[in-house]
């Protein structure tokens, strides 16, 4: 039994041994047909690449290079054209020639190296190829363009360069028949002339040699000075027109305007023209030597500033005719004016006198007296200085008139202050007489009431409603008293009236609920007594009621009235109320 157990032991084992085998032979074969896929997944990528490379490499050497080349062939064959021609031929030639077959050689390499599973090696291959292309390319590009660079300059040239030419004839007969118009200008004009000459000489040199790059960028130059030169050749005249005589003109009739102005007694030095004068001449100056040096653009733009500064001064002195001509005009009507508010002040000083016997004044009120009679006197001396800065010519008329118009602003601004305090005192007598007015309104209002109570039969009123009436009475009182008083204190006045208005009015209010409330009252206590013999508790609410209509306490009386019978009825109130009213 027991060797039995053994044999079974060993063919266990055996098959244990067995499946691990099997299981790491499993193993390498799926990591193999893994390493497999991946390599043959590798492998198909760069061939892919392999592929666009050869398309790429194809595409560059079907590019029309040298029909490109072939058309500098039509330009004259000599110096740079022709060193630019051998240079791209050769470029070509080494590319076709040399370069693609290398780049075919190494195409063949990368897809060997691939077949040897020699990855790292095949990916820098094409990398590098691929840079490689992209280079040749990219100068292929630049060669094309060079190309077309150079056989436009000499398309552009040989069609440019007869107007070029005609416009140069053209602006030397135009010097040449104006040269006097130039004054010194002409000889940098004759310079500039003589650059264009032999900048022509110079283009058709290049243009010889085949240089047309070059014989481009001296026809560019060329034009450009020639535009600069019929520019200045227009403008130059006309501002040497002005700088030498329509200028110096203007400043000569300022200067005899000047003069004249004088003579006539205008003050002008305050003003100093006769330096900006100076000034102006000195800046003629120094533009004639701008024209002289062609600088058109800052002599232009120095001679408008120039006739701004003369058109400035010509308004100027017009300011100064015309404001003399204001000032004599206004003058006579100045002293009108200030003779106008002086019996406008002298009235109101009146009035304040006069009203100050009736009434207490604020102090702001009598203080403006002194304060608008100083003005008054001041207004009167600045009068005096117009007229004497006028008549004696001191000072220049423009800032005589503006004096003028601040001394009109101020006397305006003084009427209006008196107009102001007259309105002021106006206004104590209306206040007086309005508060006389309300005080007569309201004993009638008062009278009116007393009237409604008597009346109304009612047994009395209620001691806090006698008690307004007799305040309303007070108030009144006080303030007949302070109308009375002399003088009179407005203020306190007004602020009397107001309480009494305040008083009287909800005087008369309360009466009139007070009125109301007893009719009322007296009306719920004869429907309540129908309940008077129900309880002993109603008779003696209904008693306690009477009671107090009796002591004129009448809403106290409803509510007695009301709590008497409510165990009976409810709603008393209201259907007593709504019987009144039918």
């Amino acid at each position: 039994m027991g060797q039995y157990s053994s044999i079974q032991a060993c063919f266990a084992g055996a098959r244990e041994g067995s499946s691990q085998v099997v299981y790491l032979i499993l193993t390498i074969l799926a990591i193999a047909v893994i390493i497999y896929i991946v390599g043959m997944y590798i492998r198909k990528n760069i061939y892919r690449d392999v592929d666009k490379l050869e398309e790429k490499k194809n595409g560059i050497m079907s590019r029309p290079i040298p029909e490109e080349i072939a058309k500098v062939k039509q330009l004259q064959m000599a110096g740079e054209t022709e060193e630019k021609f051998e240079i791209w031929r050769n470029n070509w030639d080494e590319i076709i020639g040399q370069i693609m077959p290398d780049v075919e050689e190494t195409l063949f390499d990368i897809e060997e190296y691939t077949n040897k599973y020699q990855i790292k090696k095949s990916k820098e291959l094409v990398h590098s190829t691929n840079e490689r292309l992209e280079t040749i390319d990219s100068q292929l590009d630049i060669m094309v363009d060079e190309i077309e660079q150079l056989v436009t300059s000499e398309q552009k040239n040989r069609a440019e360069i007869g107007e070029l030419r005609e416009t140069y004839s053209t602006l030397s007969n135009n010097l040449l028949k104006k040269r006097g118009s130039f004054n010194e200008a002409i000889q940098m004009l004759d310079e500039k002339m003589g650059q264009v000459k032999q900048g022509l000489a110079s283009f058709d040199e290049a243009t010889k040699e085949g240089s047309y790059l070059q014989a481009r960028q001296e026809l560019i130059q060329l034009r450009d000075i020639l535009q600069d030169v019929e520019m200045q050749a227009e403008l130059i005249p006309k501002l040497m027109v002005q700088i030498r005589t329509t200028i110096p003109g203007d400043i000569k009739n300022l200067e005899n305007g000047i003069a004249d102005m004088k003579e006539k007694g205008y003050q002008l030095d305050p003003l100093v023209l006769e330096p900006k004068l100076t000034d102006m001449k000195k800046e003629t100056e120094d533009i004639l030597v701008e024209l002289q040096h062609l600088n058109t653009e800052q002599s232009e733009e120095r001679i408008t500033a120039i006739q701004d500064q003369i058109e400035r001064i010509y308004d100027t002195l017009d300011d100064e005719v015309q404001s003399k001509k204001k000032t004599l005009e206004e003058l006579p009507n100045l002293k009108h004016q200030l003779d106008v508010t002086g019996k406008e002040l002298h009235k109101l000083l009146q009035e304040l006198t006069h009203v100050q016997q009736s009434y207490r004044l604020p102090k702001e009120d009598v203080d403006s007296q002194e304060y608008l009679s100083k003005q008054m006197a001041e207004m009167n001396k600045q009068l005096h200085v117009i007229v004497d800065v006028t008549e004696n010519e001191k000072q220049t008329f423009t800032s005589i008139y503006e004096m003028v118009k601040e001394w009109e602003a101020r006397l305006k601004e003084l009427s209006e202050h008196i107009k102001q305090s007259s309105g002021k005192l106006f206004e104590l007598r209306e206040e007086e007489l309005k508060s006389k007015e309300t005080i007569s309104r309201l004993r009638a209002i008062m009278l009116e009431g007393k009237r409604v109570v008597r009346k109304s039969n009612i047994p009395g009123l209620p001691a806090r409603a006698l008690e307004q009436l007799e305040l309303g009475d007070h108030k009144i009182k006080e303030a007949v008293e302070l109308l009375n008083q002399a003088p009179l204190e407005m203020n306190q006045v007004t602020d009397k009236v107001e309480q009494a208005i305040s008083v009287i009015e909800s005087n008369d209010e309360l009466i009139a609920e007070t009125i109301k409330s007893a009719e009322l009252a007296e009306r719920v206590i004869q429907y309540s007594n129908r309940y008077r013999n129900r309880s002993e508790e109603t008779r003696s609410l209904l008693i306690q009621a009477e009671r107090l209509f009796r002591h004129y306490e009448y809403d106290e009386a409803i509510e007695c009235a009301v709590r008497a019978v409510e165990p009976f009825e409810k709603g008393v109130v209201e259907r007593v109320s709504e019987h009144v009213s039918a």
